[in-house]
């Protein structure tokens, strides 16, 4: 970490704190990494000197993270149907093998992020859902400086938030539709038979078997099982519950296509802040959106272009690059990003 010239700066360098202009406003995130237009936006506001770092060295590629994900899936895989059968034995020692893996890549959290949505889907949603939200689990606990065991419980729970689907038919769990009421109130049942598939094993700590019981509960008690609210809601299923959301809208399914990240930022930011413990949303938001800084996007009317900054006063507006010529989404309201590509 250095302070340089803002004119020495290089693209792919990490800004190391906000930047702010002359009213006190953050003009660019900490953590995002400088573009061509970020560095002559920070020129233009008089900006003389940042304070930057460079990326880690031999951070892995795409193909290795490719080949780890795919591990980490088979695990989960086998895990969730072993219960399924009736066998809980084997869960502390998968999980534990799969929530070292994970923790590994904590400093990679821009990686992170463009790996996740470039790799697709390759298993059963539910498996694939299990990896993707102790990954968004382990970035927000990093982000509020929990310590390194509680982020590995973090990471636990959120690997298992979702194994009491074991339990829930088939045809209900991947019905190629919505659910009746009926239906809905049979996968409510989730979150309790998970906590009763866990609930003895004495060396798990309770707080992880609590966020796998409260996982769906809401801050304005409008959640499930118990209508819990606010401070009811134990820290981890209040972290796993944006987590979970996040790749449940950015990801397919067999009832709804994926939205872009930037849809989900607006669910978040309306309806969301009276569902969610803002605190812990808030930072989600300000820390994931400058991630997609660099982000080739699909737009509305077809045309795909990279995003070159994201204001972080308006993160539902990203600036683009489409064929040399910079877009402000905040002054084409008729466009709209489609999806990352």
């Amino acid at each position: 970490m250095k302070v340089i010239s803002t004119m020495n700066c290089e693209t792919g360098d990490v800004l190391a704190e906000d930047v702010f202009n002359n009213n006190g406003i953050v003009l660019v995130s900490k953590n995002t990494m400088i573009s061509d237009f970020i560095k002559q936006k920070l020129i233009d506001y008089k900006i003389h000197h940042v304070k930057i770092y460079k990326p880690e060295e031999g951070r892995k590629d795409f193909n290795i993270f490719e080949k780890q994900y795919r591990g980490y899936v088979v695990l989960m895989s086998e895990l969730l149907k072993g219960v399924a059968a009736g066998n809980s034995r084997e869960i502390e020692r998968v999980t534990l093998i799969i929530t070292e893996q994970i923790y590994q890549n904590i400093s990679d959290g821009d990686q992170i992020i463009q790996y996740l949505q470039s790799i697709g889907q390759y298993d059963d949603y539910t498996y694939t859902h299990c990896i993707n939200v102790a990954f968004y689990a382990l970035l927000i606990g990093y982000w509020t400086n929990l310590p390194k065991d509680k982020i590995y419980e973090l990471i636990s729970a959120a690997l298992l938030h979702d194994i009491g689907k074991t339990q829930i038919p088939p045809e209900i769990l991947n019905k190629n539709g919505k659910l009746d009421r009926e239906e809905y109130e049979i996968i409510k049942k989730h979150s309790t038979l998970g906590y009763e598939a866990i609930k003895d094993i004495p060396s798990m700590k309770q707080e992880v078997k609590n966020a796998i019981l409260m996982h769906h509960e809401r801050m304005d008690g409008s959640g499930y099982p118990a209508g819990l609210s606010g401070d009811e809601i134990c820290l981890y299923a209040r972290i796993i519950a944006i987590a979970d959301v996040y790749d449940a809208m950015t990801q397919n399914r067999v009832y709804h296509h994926k939205v872009s990240p930037f849809e989900s930022f607006q669910m978040f930011l309306t309806e969301g802040v009276r569902l969610f413990h803002y605190p812990t949303l808030k930072l989600f938001l300000d820390r994931m959106a400058p991630l997609y800084i660099g982000a080739n996007v699909q737009l509305s009317n077809g045309y795909t272009g990279e995003i070159v900054y994201i204001p972080p006063q308006d993160i539902l507006s990203p600036i683009l690059n489409i064929n040399s010529e910079y877009i402000d989404l905040s002054k084409c309201t008729d466009l709209k990003v489609l999806q990352i590509v």
